[in-house]
């Protein structure tokens, strides 16, 4: 994979859970056009007593809708290791090849991988149901479950299995990523994304702590800072996105494991072009977003309602403003069932 050195740099190598996981518990399709929400054991919940509307975070997944165009403009495309997962995904008699997205959140990706590859069934699966907007192509569908529960209902079930920005709710990632190859077919292709809560400098290097009113102090920084041990401290793997290439190789049944990493700089501060211009736009106005929804986070954490909002607020004013050089760091890996 080649290596871009301006707005974007891309750099290649290859590198207490339940013991009796539950099924999902509900299973969303198209229906003439309509979202509907199935009981898993097939009945259709189809008039109107039985129809069930769950609550989910419009914002949120508005959100999310956004950072799957900034990723998808990263990779160039719905994923990395694109010859493993055309292969993984090439169209053979009898059963259908399936992919999995774990995390599914607004539903985005899910939805675009199951129009790219028709031929696949598609299922996205994560605590509360997706927004959609507009029809649900007929080969995709959703589920309610919790991935620390583990996927013992789905044994050799998939293809591709697809996990992006699920670091944060999971509380063993290694064990996670043991049940996602439980439920790969041989020769299935592990994919797994996920941004780092680490802010980096101008120069791609990592930002220290920094007491306010020091030269190196940002209140982007300090915020990213405040919620990374925020998650930390409600068990969430946060470290999951630089440890997961080495966790991959220590798992026997993964082989081919790979990575890459992509600096994108946060706002328009550094680009050679309009793609990039677009993309460091994007991806300060995804950051705007997260920032802004951190508030019940941090106050949960015993962080003042002032505290929280000036950090809020001088975050913002620094990102809109472009007072400071920032670059958010993704990682991407991936790993192939062995036979």
């Amino acid at each position: 994979m080649s290596s871009e050195q301006d707005d974007i740099d891309i750099d290649t190598s290859s590198a207490g859970r339940s013991g009796s996981p539950a099924p999902s518990l509900y299973s969303f399709s198209s229906i003439d056009g309509r979202l509907m929400l199935r009981h898993v054991y097939g009945r259709m919940l189809n008039n109107q007593n039985d129809t069930y509307f769950l609550p989910a975070d419009t914002e949120e997944h508005r959100r999310l809708d956004l950072q799957h165009q900034v990723l998808t403009l990263a990779l160039g495309g719905l994923f990395p290791a694109p010859n493993l997962v055309r292969r993984a995904l090439t169209p053979r008699p009898g059963k259908p090849p399936a992919i999995l997205d774990v995390g599914t959140g607004s539903g985005s990706w899910a939805i675009d991988m199951a129009r790219q590859f028709p031929h696949t069934t598609v299922v996205g699966v994560d605590l509360a149901p997706p927004g959609i907007d507009g029809d649900l192509p007929p080969n995709c569908r959703f589920e309610i479950d919790d991935a620390n529960l583990g996927f013992l209902h789905y044994q050799g079930a998939f293809d591709v299995i697809h996990a992006r920005s699920v670091s944060a709710g999971i509380r063993d990632f290694p064990l996670f990523l043991e049940e996602l190859s439980q439920a790969l077919c041989p020769g299935g292709v592990v994919l797994l994304g996920d941004g780092d809560m680490q802010i980096y400098d101008e120069f791609q290097d990592a930002v220290p702590y920094a007491e306010e009113g020091t030269p190196e102090f940002s209140w982007t920084h300090r915020v990213f800072f405040a919620a990374y041990n925020a998650m930390k401290n409600r068990g969430g793997s946060i470290d999951s996105a630089s440890m997961s290439p080495t966790w991959l190789r220590a798992i026997n049944s993964y082989t081919d494991v790979g990575w890459h990493k992509v600096f994108i700089p946060i706002g328009p501060w550094r680009y050679s072009n309009q793609r990039e211009r677009l993309l460091a736009e994007m991806l300060r106005e995804d950051c705007l977003r997260y920032i802004s929804g951190m508030g019940p986070l941090l106050l949960s954490e015993g962080y003042l309602p002032e505290s929280v909002d000036k950090m809020q607020r001088e975050a913002a004013a620094e990102l809109r403003e472009l007072r400071v050089h920032l670059h958010s760091r993704w990682t991407f890996a991936w790993a192939v069932k062995r036979p």
